[in-house]
Formats: C-alpha cells, structure tokens, sequence
C-alpha cells in the first residue's frame, strides 16, 4: 500500500515563481508538472520521505536553474524519473 503522500500541499501558483519574470505562469505549470510526475511515478516502495525528498529536490533545481524553464514534457519525464532513482539509492546507501 502506498504512504499517504498529497502532492497538492506542494503545488505552485504563478505568485509562487515570480522569480522567472515575465514567465511566472508558464514555470508554475512546468513545476506543477514536474510534482505530478512525481506522483505519477511513486511505487509501494517509496517512503513518505523519499517523496518529500523528491519534491524538495525538484523545487531547488528549478530555483537554481532557470534553464529549466524550457524543458520539453519528455525532458521533465526524464528528469523526474532521474530524481526518483537518486533518491531511491540514496535511502538504499543509508540503510546499509
């Protein structure tokens, strides 16, 4: 069964990323996206922590690397999918 994990506390609205100027819009939805994927890609495996870790780390990059911004839906994928993996690793490292 999967951790009780609501990926809508961590959404962004356009107030939210006012950082990218000029695009406040379009990068709130590319965040919310990137959470969504998130979500999308959680299995029974992840713990509320790795998924809050996900999120947290999701939420940086885009802060540090504006770049970002022009990621196409499959690049997000990609990246999300990279997250993830990290993430999981990281934990299995830790519980060695």
């Amino acid at each position: 069964m999967l951790d009780p994990f609501d990926i809508h506390l961590y959404l962004v609205s356009h107030t939210d990323t006012w950082f990218f100027e000029d695009h406040e819009e379009h990068a709130a939805d590319n965040i919310n996206e990137m959470l969504h994927l998130i979500n999308h890609y959680r299995d029974e495996s992840d713990s509320l922590e790795q998924l809050e870790e996900a999120v947290r780390k999701t939420l940086y990059d885009w802060i540090e690397e504006p770049a970002l911004l022009d990621l196409e839906f499959e690049e997000m994928d990609d990246y999300v999918k990279s997250v993830l993996k990290v993430v999981r690793e990281q934990e299995e490292d830790w519980n060695e």
